[in-house]
């Protein structure tokens, strides 16, 4: 049963891949981020929105991450006061 939910697992992140390499090779024009001070390189259009969607998927992760330790951390704190009752 592990090993048909890892070939699972592996065909859906080849075929996720698969898509974002078909689209970014579909979005070829060249282009250049300008930065509040700084000038990006001149990449792909489909390169630049990929980057972009992975850098705001890692920002939510963490953001996520750090609110379910906060929730975690205070759980902990209930749990300590309701067994001292």
């Amino acid at each position: 049963m592990r090993a048909i939910r890892f070939f699972i697992k592996v065909m859906l992140l080849l075929a996720i891949a698969m898509v974002g390499a078909l689209f970014a090779f579909h979005n070829n024009q060249p282009l250049s981020v300008d930065f509040i001070y700084l000038s990006g390189p001149t990449l792909s259009l489909g390169l630049w929105l990929i980057l972009f969607l992975l850098l705001g998927a890692l920002l939510g992760i963490i953001v996520s991450s750090l609110r379910v330790g906060n929730y975690r951390r205070k759980l902990g704190r209930y749990k300590k006061e309701t067994n001292n009752l």
